[in-house]
């Protein structure tokens, strides 16, 4: 069945990292590029802040960065597989880069797919260059389960320990699954998946065309399925 371009991926793979602090950072759908305030007055898109930002508005720049706290940091938090100091880092620098480069932004576009494109594109950066100076093995750059398992998420008050040390077990399975596609389709599956960027956004984001993205995701999704169903 063709899929539009604007709806969620009819996935038969199950997620279990669905709704939990690793997989939704802290709020998967991301910002609202429109919103209204309790008496229904609009306020400004990103684009429109991010106007103002680059024309020194700091107060501008703060309500952007607020909109975009919980849906980039998570998404950098993923995609550093939950490494949430280098997230931080890499978040901060976005929005620095962002600055830099705002002259080459065109306001008639959406600025999330843009500003995403800055995350992924240091995220890559970093990875490459960590890769050519062979600084830690990948090995050993991983920590135990039992450490993974503590970084994903705190066990809830209400929560039955044993729930808990299972649901941490299937998340440590997903986050090692994920590790185990390629970046481009590791990249598909957060934007698109997990952090709920259409797919033309997604595309967008990661300067791929369309029929590219929705092949991949396809693939990525096959591809944990078997990942899953093994391990």
């Amino acid at each position: 069945m063709k899929e539009d371009e604007g709806s969620k991926p009819m996935a038969s793979v199950a997620m279990p990292l669905k709704g939990t602090a690793w997989a939704t950072g802290r709020d998967a759908t991301g910002p609202v590029r429109v919103v209204t305030t309790a008496v229904g007055s609009l306020v400004a898109t990103d684009e429109d802040l991010f106007k103002q930002a680059s024309s020194g508005d700091r107060e501008a720049l703060g309500e952007l960065i607020g909109r975009y706290q919980d849906f980039l940091f998570g998404l950098l938090v993923r995609l550093t597989g939950g490494d949430e100091h280098r997230a931080e880092d890499f978040f901060q620098d976005t929005f620095l880069n962002a600055m830099r480069a705002s002259g080459t932004f065109d306001a008639k576009k959406a600025f999330k797919p843009w500003i995403t494109a800055i995350a992924v594109n240091l995220v890559r950066d970093d990875a490459r260059k960590r890769k050519v100076r062979s600084e830690i093995a990948l090995d050993s750059q991983r920590p135990d389960e039992e450490q993974e398992r503590q970084q994903i998420e705190p066990v809830a008050l209400s929560e039955d320990p044993s729930d808990a040390a299972e649901r941490r077990d299937e998340e440590v399975k997903v986050r090692r699954a994920l590790e185990k596609l390629t970046e481009l389709e590791r990249e598909v599956v957060l934007l698109h998946f997990f952090n709920a960027m259409t797919l033309q956004e997604t595309a967008t984001a990661l300067s791929a065309p369309l029929g590219t993205i929705k092949s991949r995701l396809h693939a990525a999704l096959t591809r944990l399925s078997g990942l899953l169903s093994r391990a």
